[in-house]
């Protein structure tokens, strides 16, 4: 079997579904005109003037944003469809503003004019995302240059995802935002907000309520003294009932062994567990001693803190007098910086500690 390229492939299956379709050819001039035709019988009926049941100050404002190529396109779109535009309160860039106070004129009563904002590159894209953030924009018709470099692509990007997170109209070329305009008039004509939701309530991306979830648990760890990205608690699974043989359970721990012992009607179990020591290394007992205690777990310092420290010199000759005493209760609390100890009798020294750790070692 000879293999096939990528290309190739993708070549013959266009190929097959062109067959299964009945076979593609090009439209005649003929079939365009008509087309043409009636494209232009529905733009002319939904360019007619028109009563609104809606007010302009009753719905949020619409945004007109353009790239500089696609000026000359917003222009005629905004001639096309004037009777749909001035039902609402038109924002946007300084440019697109200027066409439409150029076309519509200053002085109509009628028309409402909503904020005009900055160029873009200045900020203007910047501007018309805060009012979406301020719940005063419902939708947005943005024609965007897809091959042309913008200096501004962050204030784009911003503008664009915020608006999805808005979940506000979006139309981002000539075709969808004709499409839009029957559904904009159809709902002025009707007075139905089902239609145009996002120019009367504050919507929201079904992604936002996650979000908000996970923000929710990032707080209350943060809050518990966790890590923000910790998972979000579960409920712990309920435990197994115990055999009725065990109905009482003691324990005697000391630091050498630990003893269990269960008591269950006639019999009696002794287990013991010898818990050992963790092994530690001369080099840790030094950075330990130079306050570097993030190299040293609480389980060793325990373990450290809790050998009687009765040797006070270098050789087992030199006994202190206070060998006989009561070695203190000690409580360790590990710094971000080092190692704090309290004591009942004072502040235990860290050369005291430290004879203490190589006491315990040479046992």
């Amino acid at each position: 079997l000879n293999k096939m390229s990528r290309r190739q492939s993708f070549a013959v299956q266009v190929d097959a579904h062109r067959r299964a379709s009945g076979g593609r050819r090009k439209s005649s001039i003929v079939e365009r005109l008509s087309l043409a035709e009636a494209v232009g019988s529905e733009t002319d009926e939904v360019t007619m003037p028109f009563t609104s049941k809606f007010a302009p100050t009753e719905m949020r404002q619409l945004a007109l944003v353009a790239h500089n190529h696609m000026k000359p396109a917003m222009k005629q779109f905004i001639e096309t469809y004037t009777e749909i535009l001035k039902k609402f309160r038109i924002t946007g860039t300084q440019t697109t503003m200027k066409m439409c106070k150029s076309m519509w004129g200053e002085d109509d009563p009628s028309i409402h004019y909503g904020l005009t904002c900055t160029s873009g590159p200045l900020g203007g894209d910047a501007q018309i995302a805060a009012l979406m953030c301020m719940e005063d924009l419902g939708g947005m018709i943005f024609f965007v240059d897809p091959l042309s470099a913008h200096p501004h692509q962050a204030d784009i990007d911003s503008l664009q995802r915020l608006a999805n997170c808005g979940n506000i109209i979006v139309c981002c070329n000539p075709a969808s935002a004709s499409s839009m305009m029957h559904t904009l008039r159809t709902s002025l004509l009707k007075g139905s907000r089902g239609m145009i939701p996002s120019f009367f309530e504050t919507l929201e991306s079904p992604a936002v309520e996650e979000y908000k979830h996970q923000q929710a648990v990032a707080l209350a760890n943060v809050i518990k003294g966790n890590s923000p990205s910790a998972p979000a608690p579960v409920a712990p699974p309920q435990a197994a009932k115990e055999p009725a043989e065990l109905k009482v359970v003691k324990k005697a721990v000391s630091f050498g062994a630990e003893k269990s012992v269960s008591f269950g009607g006639d019999t009696m179990q002794v287990e013991e567990k010898k818990k050992t020591v963790p092994h530690i290394s001369q080099s840790t007992i030094d950075k330990a001693l130079m306050g570097q205690s993030m190299m040293f777990s609480n389980e060793r310092l325990q373990a450290l803190l809790a050998v009687d420290s009765d040797d006070d010199s270098d050789s087992d000759s030199d006994v202190d007098d206070d060998s006989n005493k009561e070695a203190p209760k000690t409580k360790v609390s590990q710094g971000l910086f080092g190692i704090k100890t309290k004591s009942n009798n004072g502040r235990m020294g860290l050369k005291k500690l430290g004879k203490s750790v190589r006491k315990m070692m040479s046992k």
